[in-house]
C-alpha cells in the first residue's frame, strides 16, 4: 500500500491543502493502473492499492467541487519500462500466461494519453481499448468521457468481459497443479494442503 497508494494520497493531501490555503485553482492527477478496475492472480500486493486510489479520486472529485480543483486519475495498462522488466523476473507463470497477448504501451504513449485526457477534462483517463472497455463497464457514478463511445465500450464490456473472466478463471484452474508444486517446494507440504481449500 505504501508504493501503490500512500505516496500519492499524502502528496495529493499536501498539495490540495496548499492550493486551498492560497486559493489556487488547478488540477491533481493520480496514477492508478488498469488493475484499479479489476483484480488478477499475481497482483495481490499491487491491485488493492490501485483500487484504493480509484476510491480516493472519486471522493476527492466530490470534495474538490468546493474549491474549483479538478482531479483526474489515469489507468494505464502494461507500460514497457525497466520496472516492467524487473517485475517479470519474479512474476508468477500463470500471470505471464494471462498477459502474453498484452502488447503493452511505451512510456511516451502513456504520457501522451495522460496529457490528452487531462486536456479533455476526463476524470478517468485511459489510453487503450482494453482500459476503455473496463472504464466504461465499471464507471459507477463517474462522469462519462464520451457519450457515444462509452456506450460502445460498455457494450463490448457487457459481452466480452464475462467471456474474458471465464477464460482467465479457466487458465488459473489449469495452472493449479503447477502452482501447488511450487507451494510445496517453497512453503512446505503443510502450506500446500491449507492453500488448496
Amino acid at each position: 500500500m505504501d508504493n501503490a497508494y500512500w505516496i500519492q494520497a499524502w502528496t495529493a493531501h499536501a498539495g490540495v491543502k496548499r492550493m486551498v490555503r492560497e486559493k489556487v485553482k488547478g488540477k491533481i492527477v493520480l496514477v492508478s493502473s488498469i488493475l484499479g478496475y479489476f483484480g488478477m492472480v499475481g497482483y495481490t500486493s499491487y491491485a488493492p492499492g490501485k483500487h484504493a486510489l480509484r476510491g480516493l479520486a472519486e471522493v476527492l472529485r466530490s470534495e474538490f467541487v468546493l474549491y474549483d480543483i479538478a482531479i483526474h486519475i489515469f489507468f494505464p495498462g502494461t507500460i514497457l519500462s525497466p520496472g516492467y522488466e524487473r517485475e517479470n523476473v519474479t512474476k508468477p507463470a500463470i500471470t505471464k500466461k494471462l498477459e502474453e497477448t498484452d502488447d503493452g504501451l511505451s512510456p511516451e504513449a502513456c504520457a501522451k494519453g495522460l496529457i490528452q485526457g487531462v486536456e479533455a477534462g476526463h476524470f478517468h483517463i485511459t489510453c487503450d481499448l482494453l482500459s476503455n472497455i473496463f472504464r466504461a463497464s465499471t464507471r459507477g457514478n463517474t462522469p462519462q468521457n464520451n457519450f457515444i463511445l462509452d456506450r460502445v465500450y460498455s457494450f463490448f464490456g457487457f459481452v466480452g468481459l464475462p467471456i474474458w473472466r471465464w477464460t482467465v478463471d479457466r487458465e488459473v484452474r489449469a495452472h493449479k497443479p503447477e502452482h501447488m508444486q511450487y507451494v510445496a517446494e517453497h512453503l512446505g507440504d503443510g502450506a500446500s494442503s491449507s492453500t488448496s481449500k
